[in-house]
């Protein structure tokens, strides 16, 4: 929704966003990117950023593969669950990261909050915590690599927090289906009335 991808070079690719789009939030993704690299998590690796044609841009490892989307919601009964069951497990293995370099959750919280003193007030209730959270985390933002191996895309919501938080965040954008989403938070180990507060 805020870029598109475009060839660079051989083995590179660029996110190119577009036209006034923040710069400040390009140099927030690049950064995020190169400190979930550094943890050794299976992702494409930021080089540095670019401007083309008026427009930022950060060049990347070029990823060969296909949307875990792709898979889970055009395979067969017993495939979709195989790989729900890998986006699950992907999933605590991110959170099982700890993170104090990036923008605490409920900062990331607060900017949304149009200032509402009441959602504030509720945001400094939460737990605070130092997992990594994607902040994104859905299929559509999980490669599957050529040799099968899942990759993490998509760097902008990076944040630091409880790992409660970003399970309700995807069990939030896994709303179009309610299979899936409910499959994927008993999965993660949670119920519903767990999360309700995130």
């Amino acid at each position: 929704n805020t870029a598109e991808i475009i060839p660079y070079d051989d083995d590179l690719i660029c996110k190119l966003f577009y036209p006034g789009y923040p710069k400040i939030y390009v140099e927030h993704e690049f950064d995020n990117a190169k400190a979930v690299f550094q943890l050794g998590i299976k992702t494409p690796r930021a080089y540095k950023i670019v401007c083309i044609a008026g427009r930022d841009g950060i060049v990347y490892d070029k990823v060969i593969g296909e949307e875990l989307s792709s898979r889970i919601y055009e395979a067969n009964r017993r495939e979709q669950a195989v790989w729900i069951n890998r986006f699950a497990d992907f999933h605590k293995e991110l959170l099982g990261h700890v993170m104090d370099s990036v923008m605490d959750y409920k900062d990331f919280l607060k900017l949304l909050a149009a200032n509402s003193t009441e959602i504030i007030a509720r945001i400094h209730g939460l737990r605070d915590g130092n997992c990594l959270l994607h902040g994104d985390f859905h299929p559509a933002n999980v490669m599957v690599g050529t040799n099968g191996e899942l990759i993490l895309i998509d760097m902008m919501n990076i944040c630091k927090g409880p790992a409660i938080y970003d399970i309700a965040r995807t069990y939030f954008l896994l709303g179009h289906n309610k299979k899936l989403q409910n499959e994927y938070l008993q999965k993660m180990g949670y119920t519903l009335a767990e999360i309700m507060p995130y």
